[in-house]
This record gives structure tokens, C-alpha cells and sequence, in this order.
């Protein structure tokens, strides 16, 4: 029963981590939709084509839409004019914005459109080459735009938006997919889940290098899902993902680059929205369009969310009887001391996939001891049992 106790505590203040917040903005001023896309830069949100149901031919559209962020105001612009699209792309480059691919009806396309704010203007760039792309989604590294895995191939299109030349980089190693979530940070790429091209949903992640040019795989993410989406928020990625059923999906992610491991974050408070567009604006998320799954059905949804990621720390209480205090020291290392006498305390440190990673028995009296049980920087939960009694903190560790 104690281990049983242990590990529900654990999962429990380990899932609060940091948690982010969800807040619901003005709606589009469009009709619902889903297998849209979506992207920003420091001020504003571009949004549009899509899908407006399953059923029935002719219903891809292009109208647009442009987001303010500072007065939460929609306009809505010129239309895409590339054509109707489902399955569309969308990526900004500094505070370049730019529309991509996507299908006008079970095809793939090439064109790539940059939309001007300044002159409410659409402006042609080169094709990607290859095939073509649908239900697509690359990741932008500096000046350039990564785009793959092509169907049949696996190869992987760089776009250099300073010379608006396309070029090719290592293949992706895993497996052949579309309806994948990419987004960048720190420097590197990174690209997984989706649905196979035969078949198959999957929850596999890839990171890659623009220096060495190579892809390693990370921790898989779970449950698997087809119909997510990622953004990166400042140097943190975060995915909002839909799998685990019609009503459990919608969960929102967050990677830790430094313990190579996802972070359960907010989940989202309202019904389920999948098939949506996560995208960022200076530095907050949002999430557009999609489809919203009720206790009635499913309906396209023209909702827009808000998220803020959570606010950093470095050791918190979720359940104290002893009034512990746990002190970040300079070397890594964490004190921790407390305000009443523990008769026989055991302590030990948990990493975030509830592996036990030290666990020490004190002497009685008032607690006084020293931690160097943190083997890299990252989140850990530290339990202090005494008896029937235990508490319980999570530290965020630096070493």
C-alpha cells in the first residue's frame, strides 16, 4: 500500500509541474473548420483554409484571417491564392509569414505563398521540389524551413528564406508519415507522431541537427495521435495532443531538451478539439480551428485558446505535515531541513518517469541533511517518510 501511495503522489505533483494556463479568446470571425493552418509572429496570428466537414465534396476553402494580439482583433485578409486547401501548412521566419501545400482534394501540391501584412498582398516563392506535400508540418531553424518526410521517400527540403532557395538535407530515418507535429528550439528540429502512409499511429519522436545534419531519436510520446499539433514557445516545445480517446485527448506537452523527457502539462478546459492549429505569438500559445467532439457529435470548431506557459521554479511543497524546508545550494546539491522532530525518516528522490533514483534512511531529531542525488539538471520529487506520515516536493535541479 505505501509503494501504491507513492507512486499516486508522485504522478500527482509531478503532473502540476509548471503547469501552463489556458484562456479562451474571441472566435473567428469565420465558419468553423479543421485541417487548417495557423502561424504567428511577435504581434499577430495569420489563420485560415481547412475543411469545414467530413462529408460531401467541395468543402475545402481559403478565406484568411489575421489575428492582433494586443487588442484581440480579428480582420479578415485576402484569401489564399493558391486555391482551396485541407491539409495545409503554415511557418513564420523571423516575421515573414508563409502558407504552404496542403490538398485541394486527395492530391498533394508544392506552392509555397508569403503573405505581406504591410500591402495585404500574397507573393509567390519557388515550389518545394519533389512531389509535393499534404497534411505536412516542418519546423523553421534560423533563416530556413525544413520540410519531410516526402511520401515514398523520406526525404527531407530545406527552404532558405534569405536566398528563397530550396535544397535537401539528411533523410528522416523513421518511419514514412503525415499528419506529424514539428516545432524548433534551441537550435535544433524536432518531428514525430502521425499517422503511417499504410496505416498505424504513432508516437515516436526525432530530433535533428542543422550542424551535423543527422536525426536522433528522443522519447516517444504517449498515447500516439494523429490528429496533434506542436508549437514552440520561446526555447520550449510544447505539443498539444489529442490522443487517449474523444474525450481524454486533450493534453498539452511540454519538452524538457536537458532530462529528454515530456511533461504533462494544462489540459485544456473545455471539450476536446483535434485536427486544431497550435501556433505561437511573441510568447504565448494558441490554439484555432478544428474539430470539437461534444457528447452529441463531432463539430468544426472556430474557437480560439490561449495558452501561457507556467512559471519556472525551484522547489515546491505539495504535501508537507513537517514543515520541510528544501534549499537549492550552488553545487547542485539540496538541504533540506525541517521545523518539527522526525522520529525515523527515510528520503528518497524520484526522476519524472517515477524511477527511484536514491533513498536514505536519517537519524532521528529535527531534519539536517544533505542531497547530492540529482545525476543531471531537470525535475525530481523528494519524499520524506516517517511512519505513517509523508511529504512530498518538487525541485527543479540545475547541476
Amino acid at each position: 500500500m505505501r509503494l501504491i501511495f507513492t507512486f499516486g503522489v508522485l504522478l500527482t505533483a509531478l503532473m502540476g509541474y509548471g503547469q501552463a494556463t489556458w484562456l479562451q479568446l474571441d472566435s473567428v470571425p469565420g465558419p468553423g473548420r479543421f485541417w487548417a493552418a495557423a502561424t504567428g509572429n511577435s504581434t499577430h496570428g495569420f489563420a485560415g483554409c481547412g475543411r469545414l466537414q467530413f462529408s460531401g465534396l467541395n468543402n475545402q476553402v481559403n478565406d484568411m484571417y489575421q489575428y492582433e494580439a494586443a487588442t484581440g482583433v480579428w480582420t479578415q485578409i485576402p484569401d489564399y491564392p493558391g486555391g482551396v486547401r485541407e491539409g495545409i501548412t503554415a511557418f513564420t521566419i523571423g516575421e515573414r509569414i508563409f502558407f504552404a501545400f496542403g490538398s485541394p482534394f486527395i492530391q498533394f501540391t508544392k506552392t509555397v505563398y508569403e503573405y505581406l501584412p504591410e500591402l495585404g498582398e500574397w507573393e509567390q516563392k519557388p515550389d518545394v521540389p519533389g512531389i509535393g506535400f499534404a497534411f505536412s508540418h516542418g519546423f523553421v531553424i534560423d533563416d530556413t524551413y525544413y520540410i519531410g518526410p516526402e511520401n515514398g521517400t523520406n526525404n527531407v527540403y530545406a527552404f532558405n528564406a534569405t536566398t528563397e532557395t530550396w535544397g535537401q538535407v539528411a533523410s528522416f530515418p523513421g518511419a514514412d508519415r503525415r499528419a506529424q507535429c514539428s516545432f524548433a528550439a534551441n537550435g535544433k528540429g524536432y518531428l514525430g507522431m502521425g499517422m503511417g502512409v499504410f496505416g498505424g499511429v504513432f508516437g515516436d519522436w526525432w530530433q535533428y541537427d542543422p550542424v551535423s545534419d543527422e536525426w536522433t531519436e528522443i522519447v516517444s510520446i504517449f498515447p500516439n495521435a494523429d490528429q496533434a499539433s506542436a508549437t514552440a514557445v520561446g526555447e520550449t516545445g510544447f505539443v498539444y495532443n489529442t490522443g487517449g480517446g474523444s474525450f481524454g485527448g486533450k493534453q498539452l506537452f511540454s519538452y524538457n531538451e536537458s532530462t529528454n523527457t515530456w511533461m504533462p502539462d494544462a489540459l485544456l478546459p473545455a471539450d476536446r478539439i483535434a485536427n486544431g492549429s497550435v501556433f505561437t505569438i511573441g510568447e504565448k500559445g494558441y490554439l484555432v480551428f478544428g474539430e470539437q467532439t461534444t457528447n452529441v457529435g463531432n463539430f468544426p470548431s472556430n474557437q480560439l485558446w490561449e495558452f501561457t506557459p507556467g512559471t519556472d521554479f525551484v522547489s515546491e511543497s505539495t504535501n508537507d505535515p513537517f514543515g520541510i524546508d528544501v534549499q537549492l545550494l550552488p553545487n547542485g546539491e539540496a538541504r533540506l531541513t525541517s521545523k518539527t522532530m522526525l522520529s525515523n525518516p527515510e528520503i528518497s528522490v524520484y526522476g519524472i518517469n517515477g524511477t527511484l533514483i536514491s533513498n536514505k534512511k536519517v537519524g532521528s531529531g529535527y531534519l539536517n541533511c544533505t542531497l547530492d542525488a540529482f545525476p543531471a539538471s531537470g525535475l525530481y520529487l523528494v519524499v520524506v517518510q516517517d511512519g505513517a506520515f509523508m511529504s512530498t516536493h518538487r525541485v527543479v535541479s540545475t547541476k
